[in-house]
């Protein structure tokens, strides 16, 4: 025999309890986590005008946060960027004495990564949505995203996005998207973004 009887009502006031909780922890670990790189992805954001949640989401996708991983390609770091594009961004921008090394920095990587994602932005920038561009050029090249435009509507990312023919690429640029817009909301709050203005209508501006 128990020592005490728990009425029904309190029985299912405690559940209720229990599975709030539960529903709170669940999602406590589905938001995102505040990044060390955060810092520096929202300044590189106001240098260049590139959407602050876009780098994060491509960073998501690249690296996970990684800042040492190391790409079947060369690729480095955070953003995974190649010493190619890293030899390229240093002497655009006088960067002296610069090794591919210096790429697993996450400082110089992210702006390294930006620098290039902010040069395929101006590149596509008379479509009706430069990103979708812009990401296909970064993961495939932009031989390939040239590829990819239709000759009769050269500048609509719908069409251009079915016409990817690397089911990699296409599910890349999607996913990056659709990150960016998560991130947008469950971020905006967040003290190190929520004082930037109105990333959506952020210009993109050469270095």
């Amino acid at each position: 025999m128990l020592p005490y009887r728990v009425s029904l009502p309190l029985l299912a006031l405690l559940l209720i309890a229990l599975a709030g909780e539960l529903a709170f922890l669940d999602w406590r670990q589905h938001q995102p986590k505040e990044s060390p790189y955060d810092p520096i992805i929202v300044e590189v954001s106001r240098e260049t005008g590139v959407d602050p949640f876009l780098i994060r989401a491509l960073i998501w996708r690249e690296s996970h946060f990684d800042a040492l991983t190391y790409g079947l390609a060369q690729e480095h770091g955070l953003m995974q960027v190649t010493p190619e594009v890293g030899e390229e961004w240093a002497r655009v921008n006088h960067i002296a004495n610069f090794q591919p090394s210096d790429l697993f920095n996450p400082v110089t990587n992210i702006r390294a990564g930006t620098w290039y994602l902010n040069l395929a932005l101006a590149h596509w920038s008379e479509a009706d949505d430069p990103t979708p561009f812009a990401l296909a050029e970064y993961n495939a090249g932009r031989s390939n995203a040239l590829k990819w435009v239709d000759p009769q509507n050269p500048q609509d990312h719908l069409a251009f996005m079915q016409r990817i023919t690397y089911p990699t690429t296409r599910k890349y640029v999607e996913v990056i998207i659709e990150k960016r817009d998560q991130y947008h909301e469950s971020l905006r709050n967040n003290r190190w973004y929520r004082d930037f203005e109105n990333s959506d209508a952020a210009s993109t501006q050469l270095p």
